[in-house]
């Protein structure tokens, strides 16, 4: 029953984008029903988000925010499309925390925000969907969940691979002890990318606020593109951004938290692109009796990322799969596929003196779908009020092996000692400068939130 076709939506979004039009009565009359929803930053991700939010009919989706205007039509629009109204546009996403309709925001901008904002709406008392990689430093991400605690707020991360049944089943197989005492785990990005391309200096455009959109991070000269991705000060890097899932899904399947060492080896050995991140990254973890490495590269053409296949009962080419974690056990050995690959489990056949299958269980699950799974845990706890799958702390404790993991790299690839109760390295104080970001004055995280 729209009322507007796309011609005219598209023509009044941004000029329209304060006034929020509802074109049905029904729908408003049922909005007390519903969870209240506002989103911060709508480009690519966000957008995503938004397409797998607008399937439920649970939702109300009352404001769109972004620092550039620019962004508003597009993100409205599939909300146009799915529920027949278009939400409030705003620049600065404190006015959505300040509607008390409002139950949640979803935060979909760039690295540099994921912290600071999570903590605000949690002081504002609203729940909180955050975009990993969840934070720029370890002290950072306990914050998140120190406010999380303190606020009594439901607090899920985009680790979405939780949701996915399969993983469960995964990690109970490997708590049944049937895989024999785990002593090594290998996590796996190995793909290829291309340089990170820098535009010259420009004048800031017309309709984006660059000072908010720079947020707690440098305020630089204004350069068009993903020129940020270079700099620690904005980002964690490509690889650590990505490989989280990956890193998530291991501290998943094999319960462990805080690793007694840490030693990376690496560096920017392919880009001549200026970047401060390494392009080629393997850290190894001691947990004790139990090695977990990390294997990354983005220089990989060979290694294949996307791993649903049509024919459900195949399995990726476990060795040639870009995004796979490896499980290894005294008495078997399982992989497990990222983007709906599911998971294996072989076991000497001594035999013929080689290994089988013994174990194989698909996905059966779309790819992408695994969102959907993530957004109903998400709505749900928010009505419940338990602990969603990814919650922040879970999602804090993974990505503090990210962090670790690049402070080794930032002191000279050394290994480092770390206390896990103190969440301090242990008489190391020049690695432990990079515990906390360098956030600007007017964009800073308070020591008690």
């Amino acid at each position: 029953m729209k009322s507007l076709n796309r011609r005219e939506f598209m023509k009044g979004s941004i000029g329209t984008a304060a006034t929020f039009t509802v074109l049905s009565q029904t729908k408003s009359r049922a909005a007390n029903n519903k969870v209240v929803l506002g989103i911060m930053g709508v480009g690519g991700r966000g957008r995503a988000l938004l397409a797998s939010l607008v399937k439920r009919t649970d939702v109300k989706i009352k404001y769109i925010c972004d620092a550039d205007t620019r962004c508003y039509g597009p993100a409205a629009e599939i909300v146009f499309e799915g529920h027949d109204y278009k939400p409030k546009f705003v620049q600065d996403f404190r006015k959505i925390l300040d509607d008390p309709e409002i139950d949640a925001i979803v935060i979909a901008t760039s690295d540099r925000w994921h912290a600071l904002a999570t903590i605000m709406a949690c002081q504002a008392e609203k729940d909180v969907f955050v975009e990993k990689p969840l934070s720029l430093s370890i002290w950072d991400g306990r914050k998140m969940v120190e406010a999380a605690r303190k606020y009594n707020r439901v607090v899920q991360v985009d680790t979405q691979s939780r949701s996915a049944p399969y993983t469960d089943k995964a990690r109970e197989y490997i708590r049944s002890g049937k895989l024999g005492d785990i002593r090594l785990a290998r996590v796996f990005l190995m793909q290829e990318s291309g340089p990170i391309r820098v535009a010259g200096v420009q004048p800031v455009p017309e309709g984006l606020d660059y000072d908010l959109w720079c947020g707690p991070s440098p305020m630089l000269p204004y350069r068009p593109g993903r020129w940020f991705w270079r700099l620690w000060d904005f980002y964690v890097g490509y690889i650590m951004a990505d490989m989280i899932h990956q890193i998530d899904l291991v501290r998943h399947l094999i319960g462990k938290e805080y690793p007694d060492t840490v030693c990376n080896a690496g560096g920017v050995y392919h880009f001549d692109d200026g970047r401060e991140q390494p392009d080629t990254q393997f850290t190894t973890f001691e947990f004790g009796k139990l090695t977990l490495l990390f294997e990354a590269s983005l220089w990989s053409p060979y290694m294949h990322r996307i791993v649903h296949l049509k024919d459900k009962t195949k399995f990726p080419d476990w060795p040639f799969s870009a995004t796979k974690v490896e499980i290894c056990g005294t008495k078997g050995f399982m992989c497990f596929g990222r983007h709906g690959g599911g998971w294996q489990v072989f076991e000497a056949d001594p035999g013929v003196h080689q290994s089988k299958a013994v174990v194989s269980v698909p996905a059966k699950l779309k790819f992408g779908s695994i969102i959907d799974e993530h957004f109903e845990d998400f709505i749900s706890c928010i009505r419940t009020r338990k602990k969603p799958k990814a919650d922040i702390e879970e999602a804090h404790l993974s990505m503090l092996l990210c962090h670790l993991a690049n402070i080794s790299y930032r002191v000279g690839n050394r290994k480092l000692k770390f206390n896990g109760a103190t969440e301090r390295f242990v008489n190391d104080t020049e690695a432990d400068k990079y515990l906390k970001a360098n956030y600007r004055k007017r964009w800073v995280i308070p020591q008690n939130v």
